[in-house]
C-alpha cells in the first residue's frame, strides 16, 4: 500500500505588533516554519490549529483572533516525498500574548525581523506562501 503523500497541516501567520513573523524551530529539524502542526484524523483545520498553538506555545487562541489565508502545498522539508498541504490562518495576538516559550517538541521560538530573513533556513510553505503575505502587508 502506497502512502498518501499529502500530509494536511494547520498553521499561524502571526506578525507582532512591532512587524515580526513568528517562527519556530522543532528539535528534530534544522529549518525554522510557522507555528501548528499536522491534523489528527477528522479533525477540522481550526480546531488543529488550537491545538497545535495550545501544546506548543502555551497559547489560547479565541476565534475572532484567527482569519483564514488559504491552503497552500509545499514540499515537505522533514519528510521526504511528502507534499504538506497547509491551512493557512492569520493569527492576530493580543499584545499580552506575544511572549511566547518553547513547549512539546519546539527547540526555539524566534520572532523574525525582515532583516533576518536570509539568516534563517525557512520551510518551503513558510517561503512560499507565508513570507509575501507577511512582506506584502
Amino acid at each position: 500500500m502506497i502512502e498518501d503523500p499529502y500530509l494536511p497541516i494547520a498553521v499561524a501567520v502571526i506578525i507582532s505588533a512591532d512587524d515580526r513573523l513568528l517562527i519556530v524551530q522543532k528539535q528534530s529539524s534544522s529549518y525554522y516554519q510557522l507555528p501548528g502542526g499536522k491534523m489528527d484524523g477528522e479533525e477540522q483545520a481550526i480546531e488543529a490549529l488550537k491545538r497545535e498553538l495550545a501544546e506548543e506555545l502555551n497559547l489560547t487562541i479565541a476565534d475572532h483572533q484567527i482569519h483564514f489565508a488559504g491552503i497552500h502545498e509545499a514540499k515537505a522539508v522533514n519528510e521526504a516525498g511528502r507534499i504538506v498541504q497547509g491551512h493557512v490562518f492569520i493569527v492576530t495576538l493580543a499584545a499580552s500574548q506575544e511572549q511566547v516559550q518553547a513547549h512539546a517538541e519546539l527547540r526555539e521560538v524566534h520572532w523574525l525581523a525582515k532583516a533576518e530573513i536570509q539568516d534563517y533556513k525557512l520551510a518551503n510553505l513558510l517561503r512560499e506562501f507565508a513570507l509575501p503575505i507577511w512582506l506584502n502587508k
